[in-house]
């Protein structure tokens, strides 16, 4: 056993030098080359001793080390190429690694996301420690000129040159590629998400012509929805302008499930809210909690983070029409344009905030739904079809306890209304399709009466480790409710934790307690 343990390790060693791994340099600096050798090794010895005994112990393990070091060694290859170009081409590149559980049966969907330059607590990296680096984000951005001219999707000639210089860095990857475009926020929310997808697929056109297939390609626009820095000053705008390459290994999926952690990070809606309040307030300065308590409580709420006048509120909200409102809530007129609902949710350190300060990541705070309003954000579309790419193969157990295409309802002030399918992906908090919220006015308990609304809606979530922000947006024209902020429990329990509806009277916005309990 002692032998064919030294041989094994002898063939790792060989691989590495075969694949130019620097023995000397240190684990940190060669981090994902290791652990693929190390998995890969792992899993060969496995399968070696499962179909050929000892021998196959040793040629399994020299196997499996050969795939596990030719994954991990070319996605360092890529950052150090990368380095030197953002160098000699005056880039700015940050990277992010992705990881998954190898314990985890749906693999692209357990994802882990960290900047490369972070260091994790005993406690995380105990708790991931059956996570494998899989995949690396590399997000391009220039402080010292315009990639794209204004309303443009072409690059300008000296971007795009660059863009093909990326693209070459690529060309050998065996992995899937997803393409993300970002803008600031100038101009319009629906015309930057539909401008930054034409950008996001002229870039992966340029990746196909430098000779990766149009099968593994993917692209995506996710507009002004996931700024990373400030957009009331010109660097933090060329900050968010920015075009993001993902690539990782295995399906797919995984590039969707990377996507879904993107939308479903609560640090993104922080950033629009403040962003939102300096467009009319810009001195506003976030306050922080105080204190977070280990478990959700309503009955003592964290401090409003967002102060503002009634006049500032009035500018954000969309125009307010209706002087009856169409079904009284019984609540009364929204002062406070904050929710603590950010708090109670928590932060999931698997979403990662690699591209954000440290100082920054703790400065989780919101405007509520009404005030906020939808964000506008693109699905991954395959570059083959231009299409949406989706998956339909969810089982019950992928999705969160008591959200699998379940009925969730609520009697407030004699009104009976019902969120239905809410159906809630565990690994990444993403809602997969968007309930239609139905009242009955004035219920009497007759389950056969047809509801008086039947509205359908958008629907966003934000993934915390306490619980799940569930904000659902009617889209009717002439609609009872505008929105619902409900923090859902992620446990087995059948009660969310705390919620609020908003509504129109006396030509304001009014706000109700809305806790649904699972039908």
């Amino acid at each position: 056993m002692t032998s064919n343990l030294k041989s094994i390790s002898l063939a790792v060693a060989g691989v590495l030098s075969l694949s130019s791994c620097a023995i000397t340099q240190s684990v940190e600096n060669n981090k994902e080359t290791v652990i693929g050798c190390a998995i890969g090794t792992g899993l060969g010895v496995l399968i070696g001793n499962y179909l050929g005994g000892k021998e196959g112990m040793l040629y399994g393990g020299a196997a499996g080390a050969a795939i596990g070091c030719t994954v991990g060694y070319d996605f360092q290859q890529k950052r150090e190429a990368l380095e030197q170009l953002a160098k000699t081409e005056n880039l700015d590149i940050q990277f992010t690694s992705i990881s998954a559980s190898k314990a985890s049966e749906e693999q692209q969907s357990s994802l882990l996301i960290s900047s490369t330059e972070q260091t994790m607590s005993k406690e995380d990296s105990d708790k991931y420690a059956n996570y494998q680096v899989v995949g690396m984000a590399a997000t391009v951005s220039s402080n010292s000129e315009v990639m794209f001219a204004s309303g443009s999707s072409e690059a300008t000639p000296k971007a795009k040159q660059k863009f093909q210089k990326l693209a070459a860095i690529y060309k050998d990857s065996k992995q899937n590629i997803l393409i993300t475009g970002h803008t600031d926020a100038s101009g319009g929310e629906a015309l930057n998400q539909e401008l930054s997808e034409a950008r996001a697929r002229y870039v992966a056109t340029l990746f196909n012509q430098a000779g990766i297939p149009t099968e593994r390609l993917f692209f995506q626009g996710a507009g002004e929805s996931q700024p990373v820095a400030a957009n009331s000053d010109d660097s933090g705008k060329a900050k968010n302008r920015r075009v993001e390459i993902v690539e990782i290994d295995g399906k797919p999926d995984q590039l969707l499930a990377y996507s879904y952690k993107q939308k479903t990070n609560l640090s993104y809606l922080s950033r629009r809210s403040q962003d939102k309040v300096a467009t009319v307030k810009p001195t506003q300065v976030v306050k922080q909690p105080t204190t977070q308590s280990s478990k959700p409580s309503i009955s003592t709420p964290e401090p409003a983070q967002i102060q503002m006048t009634q006049s500032e509120i009035v500018k954000l909200l969309e125009p307010v029409k209706l002087q009856k409102a169409l079904v009284d809530f019984g609540g009364k007129k929204m002062l406070d344009p904050s929710t603590n609902f950010t708090q109670l949710v928590g932060v999931k350190k698997e979403s990662g905030f690699a591209l954000f300060s440290k100082a920054y990541a703790s400065e989780v705070s919101s405007l509520n739904c009404a005030v906020e309003g939808p964000r506008v954000t693109g699905d991954v579309k395959s570059l083959t079809t231009g299409e949406s790419y989706n998956r339909n193969d969810y089982n019950t157990a992928d999705y969160l306890p008591g959200m699998n295409g379940t009925v969730w309802v609520n009697k407030v002030n004699g009104h009976y209304i019902g969120l239905t399918p809410v159906a809630v992906i565990k690994d990444t908090g993403t809602a997969v399709s968007a309930p239609k919220v139905n009242i009955w006015k004035n219920y009497k308990g007759s389950s056969k009466d047809a509801p008086n609304y039947q509205l359908t809606s958008h629907v966003e979530t934000y993934y915390g480790d306490k619980g799940l922000l569930y904000r659902v947006f009617t889209t009717e024209k002439d609609s009872p409710v505008r929105c619902m902020d409900v923090v859902m429990p992620i446990d087995r329990s059948a009660t969310a934790i705390a919620g609020k509806l908003y509504y129109e009277k006396n030509k304001t916005v009014y706000e109700a307690d809305f806790e649904p309990k699972l039908l």
